[in-house]
């Protein structure tokens, strides 16, 4: 751990953030999430990689002005001591001592229950994308086993991590979208017509 961030993580100990950095991949493994990977800087808030692709963000103000619907955003990964993966809860919620660290977007949850349809694409298949999904999947289940029926997933608008010679998480990512299938959830393309889409 780098003892230079420790006077703004609210540590005062010095051992005290190694014993949270402990707790924290134990944390990891218990729930059976990916081991502790340290990501090249990407994605850095108010940076270009954070905005929106433009022709998204186009398509997102066209639909605000011709439908009088306004498009809302979501920001997940504000809280230095957890990653967030999933855009619904963070993958460690306490401390080492108890103490609350970040909480679950049970907000952003009840927003998309509230849709006909939830229509699913981003980055990355085998990471992010792969966990907000299983996140919500769990969360519609609790509430109805035939919710899942209303979510579609946009395969071709979406890939795994993959770093040639170093790292590749495809099968990860392709048996993720076989379970989020297998439980009811509607894998396509957007190159299909929406007509052609199965009903929910």
């Amino acid at each position: 751990v780098n003892p230079g961030v420790r006077r703004n993580l609210d540590y005062e100990a010095e051992d005290e953030l190694e014993e949270y950095a402990l707790h924290y991949v134990r944390r990891l493994a218990e729930a059976e999430k990916f081991d502790l990977m340290i990501w090249p800087y990407h994605v850095i808030l108010g940076g270009p990689s954070h905005a929106l692709v433009s022709g998204v963000h186009e398509a997102m103000f066209f639909h605000t002005i011709a439908r009088a619907s306004q498009s809302a955003y979501e920001i997940k990964g504000n809280r230095p001591l957890t990653e967030h993966y999933s855009a619904l809860r963070p993958e460690v919620t306490h401390d080492h001592r108890g103490e609350r660290i970040a909480r679950e977007n049970e907000g952003f949850v009840e927003a998309l229950l509230n849709y006909d349809r939830v229509v699913i694409a981003g980055q990355a298949k085998s990471h992010c994308l792969a966990w907000t999904i299983e996140d919500l999947l769990g969360d519609i289940r609790d509430r109805d086993p035939d919710l899942p029926r209303k979510v579609y997933l946009l395969e071709d608008c979406t890939s795994p991590v993959v770093i040639p010679d170093v790292v590749d998480f495809t099968a990860d990512a392709d048996a993720a979208f076989e379970r989020f299938a297998d439980a009811g959830m509607h894998v396509v393309r957007s190159t299909d017509p929406i007509g052609d889409w199965p009903e929910p």
